[in-house]
């Protein structure tokens, strides 16, 4: 059965009672927290105990807190999940420049391949990108990374399209990132990784500089779910924000197995803690972008 993600839109009460969360609205809904992915709580009104918090971090559950203007702002983080985070942190800070470098020439190639693939499925011209993705160097020196992101948006989302802009589009774009950001974070807390050590990003105001290096590849399984899935017509709407939620039961491709997206990130997490462990740079296990589709067939 496949995993659920709980979004609330309306004012709640958030409750935990033998295992369930509830969900207080005027009407008591249950769901099983063993079968529970992720929560959103989208209205600033809605109320959850500590009690039910804490379970749900032991639990594994991504709990996502969104501000006044419908924005994701925070997330419950595990702490104790991972019994050595001591042992993790060390290894984090042993690795050597050439094997990091490595590391992130492989995500950016990915990405640039995934952004690519995006393009393909929404009948736009990719042999550009495919092409830069040949030239990525080690520590992508030469940030082909930003070169080709310039050139795929105007590409996906037309010449006058600028990811700064004040449109819909962009809003729910970053919404996306957010919840793939957060899942993220959340799964290199439980493995026991420091969330501000990047591989690449390395900005002191930032705590999860690591989940901004890992969401790299998937990043286009957003973006094609926003180009192909949605009419913005009328704005970024709630039931937009819950599908972006739902893009972590989506179908992703990890080598020639498919698996959920949240598998996926969970994969790679996994392939990069190998990584650091090996003498030798190994081959990460990255995601593959396919069209969006989910294995709840919803």
């Amino acid at each position: 059965m496949p995993y659920r993600n709980i979004f609330i839109a309306n004012r709640a009460k958030l409750r935990l009672s033998n295992g369930q969360l509830i969900v207080d609205n005027g009407e008591e809904y249950s769901f099983p927290i063993e079968d529970i992915r992720s929560v959103v709580i989208d209205n600033p009104n809605s109320v959850i105990t500590a009690k039910l918090a804490a379970y749900l971090g032991n639990e594994g559950v991504c709990v996502i807190l969104c501000d006044e203007k419908h924005l994701p702002c925070c997330q419950l983080l595990p702490t104790g999940a991972y019994c050595r985070m001591l042992k993790r942190i060390n290894l984090q800070l042993e690795q050597s420049k050439p094997k990091l470098k490595n590391i992130w020439r492989q995500i950016v190639i990915r990405k640039i391949e995934n952004q690519a693939r995006c393009l393909q499925l929404c009948g736009k011209n990719s042999e550009l990108l495919l092409n830069i993705s040949k030239t990525v160097q080690s520590g992508d020196v030469t940030n082909r990374e930003g070169y080709a992101a310039g050139i795929y948006f105007k590409e996906l989302f037309g010449n006058d399209f600028k990811r700064s802009d004040d449109r819909a589009e962009n809003a729910a774009l970053n919404y996306g990132y957010a919840i793939m950001r957060s899942f993220i974070a959340k799964t290199i807390a439980a493995y026991g990784l420091e969330p501000s050590i990047g591989i690449h990003h390395k900005n002191q105001l930032n705590a999860f500089n690591l989940a901004d290096d890992l969401i790299e590849p998937f990043r286009p399984l957003v973006d094609i779910a926003v180009f192909k899935h949605m009419d913005l017509s009328k704005g970024f709407t709630t039931y937009e924000k819950a599908f972006l939620q739902k893009l972590l039961n989506s179908v992703c491709r990890v080598g020639k197995d498919s698996w959920s997206t949240a598998k996926a990130i969970e994969l790679e997490v996994q392939s990069l803690i190998e990584n650091f462990e090996s003498k030798e740079a190994k081959k990460l296990k990255l995601p593959e972008t396919v069209d969006t589709s989910f294995f709840d067939n919803e």
